[in-house]
């Protein structure tokens, strides 16, 4: 990406980071509030008080700043700037993977995305999304270029599996999926393989169980945990009651609500018309997968963000049931899933054109 675009996008960044901060302000009570201890008394508590993954990690990593009277707004500004870096980093890994370009008169289509409203917004934010963003893109970057011995890739890595232990897991669970059904492999190699990769989800699995509450593995105690999660929801002013509905309704409402008739402010209407945007491109998408199943090559990163995609609006449907969180928590893995049916796209055109 040329500087001239990346200066674009910088300031294009900065103005989600104001707005995600007066959001915060208008709002009064929020995850950032509670991030940057605006309320309750950190002088009661240690650094050490926060050494844990999760939740705690961040007022581990804010401890600093916040004892040394940082504003609120710079909070803000730390971690949008961090979530900029992420976006650049998904922006390196798109150029990456994606070596043609989609041109529409004189515009490759392809930058577009590079401005979706919702990753910016989330990104932009004193919290998790910033960080964890970051440390995805990080990784599918390392995975696309072989370059795990860099240092991005290590924090990245590490803040993803120290802050959203799951979302490790489901990343891991997907990477694994794909390397085990790889032709190429050897017996022995998946093997090893499956006896590392089920040792590390196994321990991921019960770092979630312990940041979760539930502590042991019971599956009658984490589904009653599950719909309480969705219960939670029931006063919030965008809730979807996600129980009356079946799993494909559920997973459509994940990754593709708000609509516009869910709109009720102009923000409503700016996530439903990218989600109108997201919804044709996955259609399309589906359509040509399906049409030229034969004709089209599944690279292993396109199948490891379909795997990723499909584990994670699986896993979140049994716990969120409102709007706002689904805005939130696809942000994490829908970037990456519009980059691959992308690149089914551009498949098909190029074999339409090769027939001409």
């Amino acid at each position: 990406m040329k500087q001239k675009k990346l200066i674009l996008l910088f300031f294009y960044h900065l103005l989600f980071i104001v707005l995600a901060y007066q959001l915060r302000v208008i709002k009064g009570i929020s995850d950032a509030h509670f991030y940057w201890a605006q309320n309750f008394n950190i002088a009661k508590y240690s650094w050490l008080d926060f050494a844990n993954y999760g939740t705690d990690f961040i007022l581990f990593l804010n401890y600093p700043f916040i004892k040394m009277n940082f504003p609120f707004w710079s909070g803000f500004l730390i971690y949008g700037i961090i979530g900029f870096f992420g976006i650049l980093k998904w922006i390196q890994w798109t150029e990456l993977v994606f070596t043609d370009k989609i041109m529409f008169k004189g515009i490759n289509v392809l930058y577009l995305f590079f401005f979706l409203p919702n990753l910016h917004f989330w990104t932009a934010n004193l919290g998790k999304e910033s960080l964890v963003f970051y440390g995805i893109a990080v990784v599918f970057y390392a995975m696309a270029s072989h370059q795990y011995k860099s240092f991005s890739f290590i924090v990245g890595g590490l803040l993803l599996l120290i802050i959203r232990p799951h979302v490790t897991m489901m990343l891991l669970f997907a990477v694994v999926m794909v390397e085990l059904f790889e032709n190429k492999q050897s017996l022995k190699k998946r093997l090893l393989i499956l006896g590392t990769s089920f040792l590390a989800l196994l321990l991921l699995f019960y770092m979630v169980l312990q940041l979760t509450k539930i502590k042991y593995f019971n599956w009658d105690r984490i589904q009653r945990f599950n719909d309480f999660s969705i219960f939670s929801f029931r006063h919030s002013g965008s809730y979807v009651p996600m129980l009356e509905h079946n799993y494909l309704y559920r997973i459509f409402a994940l990754n593709f609500r708000p609509i516009f008739f869910d709109a009720k402010s102009f923000l409503g209407y700016v996530a439903s018309s990218e989600n109108m945007t997201v919804l044709l491109v996955c259609l399309l998408g589906l359509f040509f997968t399906i049409k030229f199943y034969s004709a089209i090559h599944f690279h292993n990163w396109i199948k490891i963000t379909f795997w990723f995609t499909l584990i994670a609006s699986i896993l979140y449907v049994q716990r969120y049931a409102n709007l706002g969180i689904f805005m939130r928590t696809k942000c994490m893995f829908q970037p990456f899933m519009l980059i691959a049916l992308f690149c089914i796209i551009k498949q098909r055109f190029i074999l339409n054109n090769s027939k001409k």
